[in-house]
């Protein structure tokens, strides 16, 4: 048995000659990998929980009465950190002081972080070069203040 950090994956071969075997393999993704020993009803209750989006355990149950999820019989959803994460709430952004009265006394924008290096070494970039001009012909005014997330 092989354990990687996003998957389980259960290795069996099958000899069909004398030195030649068939390999059955299963992967286990994640979030069935917490419990790998549980029942094949509660992985498949698992699976169809994420192919829907991480539908409530309720409404898994109305489609399998229905037999609209086929192999599934019964539904028992196991702790699905996913769901946990995406209901918990972020504070609220501090309220700023500095308001700006006219267009592009205040700009924001957005600091890139590049996968690969640039020849000159670079690993983040700013692409504003023509907007800067566009919106400033536009509005017949300048750039006072860019505010970049650092």
């Amino acid at each position: 048995m092989k354990i990687s950090r996003r998957a389980l994956v259960i290795m069996k071969g099958e000899k069909v000659a004398a030195n030649l075997y068939m390999f059955l393999g299963e992967t286990v993704h994640e979030a069935e990998a917490s419990d790998a020993s549980s029942s094949s009803s509660e992985r498949f209750a698992m699976v169809w929980h994420q192919k829907l989006g991480h539908m409530f355990e309720q409404g898994i149950k109305v489609l399998a009465e229905k037999n609209l999820l086929p192999s599934l019989t019964k539904v028992s959803l196991p702790f699905c950190e996913h769901c946990i994460t995406s209901k918990q709430h972020q504070l609220q952004f501090n309220t700023s002081n500095s308001r700006s009265k006219n267009v592009l006394e205040l700009v924001h924008s957005d600091v890139w972080q590049a996968l690969v290096s640039s020849l000159g070494g670079a690993k983040y970039f700013v692409s504003f070069k023509t907007y800067k001009a566009r919106v400033e012909l536009d509005s017949s005014n300048k750039i006072k203040c860019l505010r970049t997330d650092n």
